[in-house]
């Protein structure tokens, strides 16, 4: 697992290194919107209750249980993406989205999110190298 996390992590600050074009632009533009809509339900959630009131979790799970499930849907085929910069951080950025709707979870597991897809519109924006 250290093996696994500190891989990811030398491929997060190396990702501007190894920006390439996206196969498909409009599958990960589609990524990324699906992840900022699911930020921002979660953020919103965590104002609405306390996950300590055992009602409440009840509550909350009933009724937003379904953006928990998205958010693992979407991490599942982040994971399958063909390019290896963009299926770390966008997998990255869906675990993370996945907390953040989590009702269990506390409201700091939603700071995740945002650095992941900043990460991702940077391997976009930047232009790969040109081989030489």
């Amino acid at each position: 697992m250290k093996r696994l996390l500190i891989s990811a992590l030398a491929l997060c600050l190396a990702g501007p290194a190894l920006a390439v074009a996206p196969e498909n632009p409009e599958r990960i533009n589609g990524m990324i919107a699906e992840l900022e809509s699911l930020h921002a339900s979660g953020q919103a959630l965590k104002k609405g209750y306390d996950p300590a009131d055992e009602s409440a979790l009840k509550t909350c799970r009933a009724e937003h249980g379904a953006l928990h499930e998205q958010a693992v849907a979407l991490r599942d085929r982040a994971a399958k993406l063909p390019q290896l910069a963009y299926r770390v951080n966008l997998t990255m950025a869906a675990s993370a989205a996945a907390d953040c709707v989590a009702c269990d979870q506390g409201a700091d597991r939603c700071d995740a999110v945002a650095p992941a897809l900043a990460r991702t519109r940077q391997q976009m924006e930047t232009p790969a190298a040109k081989p030489q």
